[in-house]
């Protein structure tokens, strides 16, 4: 952007998600400079500076945003270092892009935007999954009102990897570390999904949560410890607007990969959302089409059972959907709101962002989940 004062980042935590996501969405931005990177790991450091040019590296954060003339910071360590870093982060002035979830604990995420509000800092939060283009159209199309009020959401984000039962125990699998298992690691994204799309709040939770292997070896020493985090989750929840939502998520669904799926129904539709195909939605609307298909039952008596496996039309997304999302009009999905963050910084509007409110909001959720398995009972939110 010519002419615009340079947009000086920090990246504080050099794994997976900030080589795959992080990274390469600031190398789109022009008039952005990785100015500096932070991480334990020196051979981390060594590789992504390589790649990105980053003229300084750390390995204490505190130096970093210390000695640095930064105009943001991006956090994209284990969750227990999230409220820490951010905090100082916006103390210092410095906009703040986190990975999710935002926080361990609700009263920390709450914290964390409240500071973020007070110093009029823009945020934006890793709900990537904002940036599949099905789960875009979606969004649209329920906004909309095509679907009229919500009733029902059933939405699964789950995997089963065919090892996961012999997995070693690490600090990333405990609770002081990441705060739960796939409840803390898939369950903010389905929980931000559906307010994303409905606009509506969850107002009461009902959740079980379970741990099937209970114990795990430890890789240094051998010996088996105790595990402390789920490894699925299920949680029933009221809406706003009067519907109810099923949230499942879970490390254990034998067989699977990475599943993320969505069904909603509402009072004049219905839509079916699949990750696995993230350039169409199955969708039913309009009373036509609701006559037609809801014919399609489990028997008839004169063809014999004839219902189609997944029973909606499939609808393609829209192109100026994919435009709007980088990497979509190649089909090379990137999932990035690095972009996104860097316009909101420039102070141009981009609705999608998810932000600190958003992170907060979710984070709510999750502690009124662990709060109804520990007393074994429903929780009403606001906490």
């Amino acid at each position: 952007m010519a002419g615009a004062e340079p947009i000086r980042v920090g990246i504080v935590g050099l794994g997976g998600i900030a080589r795959a996501q992080h990274v390469p969405g600031y190398l789109m931005c022009d008039g952005v400079e990785i100015a500096a990177l932070c991480d334990l790991n020196e051979a981390a450091l060594r590789e992504v500076a390589r790649i990105c040019g980053a003229p300084r590296c750390y390995a204490d954060y505190h130096e970093m945003l210390a000695h640095e003339g930064l105009t943001a910071v991006d956090v994209c360590t284990w969750p227990d270092m999230h409220h820490p870093i951010a905090m100082e982060a916006l103390a210092r002035g410095k906009h703040v892009f986190c990975e999710k979830p935002l926080a361990l604990t609700y009263p920390l995420a709450r914290e964390m935007y409240q500071a973020s509000v007070a110093a009029g800092l823009k945020t934006g939060v890793g709900f990537t999954h904002r940036q599949t283009p099905a789960a875009r159209f979606a969004h649209r199309i329920i906004a909309s009102g095509a679907l009229g009020a919500v009733y029902h959401v059933v939405a699964v984000y789950a995997s089963g990897r065919s090892d996961y039962q012999w997995l070693p125990a690490t600090r990333r699998r405990t609770r002081a570390v990441t705060g739960g298992g796939p409840l803390f690691e898939l369950g903010p994204h389905m929980v931000d999904m559906v307010r994303w799309w409905t606009g509506e709040e969850v107002t009461a939770v009902c959740a079980q949560t379970r741990t099937y292997v209970k114990q795990r070896r430890l890789p240094e020493t051998g010996e088996m410890v105790d595990v402390d985090v789920d490894d699925g989750a299920v949680i029933m929840a009221d809406l706003s607007g009067g519907g109810t939502a099923t949230f499942i998520n879970s490390s254990v669904f034998t067989g699977r990969n990475f599943d993320q799926r969505v069904e909603v129904y509402g009072s004049k539709g219905s839509l079916l959302y699949d990750q696995a195909t993230p350039f169409e939605l199955r969708v039913c609307v309009g009373q036509e089409m609701l006559d037609l298909w809801s014919g399609y039952g489990l028997y008839d008596a004169r063809y014999g059972l004839h219902r189609r496996e997944e029973p909606l039309p499939v609808v393609p997304v829209p192109t100026e959907i994919l435009d709007a999302i980088p990497g979509a009009d190649q089909r090379r999905l990137m999932r990035t709101f690095v972009p996104d963050f860097v316009d909101a910084i420039r102070g141009r509007e981009r609705p999608h962002l998810p932000t600190f409110y958003d992170g907060m909001r979710a984070q709510e959720v999750l502690d009124a989940a662990l709060l109804s398995v520990a007393e074994r009972r429903w929780v009403d939110l606001p906490l």
